[in-house]
């Protein structure tokens, strides 16, 4: 009997932690999918409104700085996708008919993309922490 106690509080632990590693690859997938397909959003986002800008005439300054940040979140979408193993021909794609997308969302309506975008996109690029915490929180609720 002592020695069928002593195996099962030796394996209850393991399968416990068996368990939690199982729900934290989860986890960590789910916010490195939710993350990348953030930055292909902003990508493009701050393409859209960067022509949009360009078109009405706005300020080169304005114009540069959303531009950046479109370059700074192609580039961490890219670098997400190769972690992830995604083919990069397919993130290609993604990311164009993504932008196409965001274009005729633009040309109904560029505020309700702004409002849904702007202070996302603004945050992600800014504080990439922040958004990893936000999508954490959500899968740890989701994997329980």
């Amino acid at each position: 009997m002592k020695k069928i106690i002593l195996i099962i509080l030796i394996i209850i632990p393991f399968s416990l932690n068996a368990n939690e590693n199982a729900k934290e690859k989860k986890v960590a997938k789910y916010v490195m999918e939710n993350i990348q397909r953030d930055y292909v959003n902003c990508y493009s986002f701050y393409k859209v409104a960067a022509q949009s800008f360009k078109d009405a005439g706005k300020d080169k300054n304005i114009i540069d700085s959303l531009e950046n940040s479109a370059d700074v979140s192609l580039k961490y979408n890219y670098d997400l996708g190769e972690i992830m193993g995604l083919n990069p021909e397919v993130m290609s794609q993604m990311t164009k008919d993504k932008v196409n997308k965001f274009v005729e969302l633009a040309k109904k309506d560029f505020s309700s993309l702004a409002k849904e975008y702007g202070i996302m996109c603004k945050s992600l690029v800014e504080n990439p922490e922040q958004r990893t915490n936000f999508w954490e929180a959500k899968g740890n609720k989701k994997f329980k």
